[in-house]
């Protein structure tokens, strides 16, 4: 596993429309509409970007754990 340290890490290091979107979606328990009003893009963009930003985060915890066996 990760720590909560290095899950921070990750995240901060994604993309800016990636990391805002999985902040207030799962952080801040924003939904998709609400997220789609405050950042001025389409509901279905927000769905999208959280996606997007769930791959690439799982795809970046997999790179580590691998590093370390």
């Amino acid at each position: 596993g990760i720590t909560a340290d290095e899950l921070h890490q990750l995240i901060s290091e994604l993309p800016d429309g990636y990391r805002t979107v999985i902040n207030l979606f799962v952080f801040e328990g924003y939904t998709h509409q609400e997220i789609a009003d405050v950042l001025g893009i389409d509901r279905a963009t927000s769905a999208s970007q959280l996606y997007y930003a769930k791959q690439l985060l799982a795809k970046r915890i997999k790179e580590l754990t691998d590093k370390r066996r």
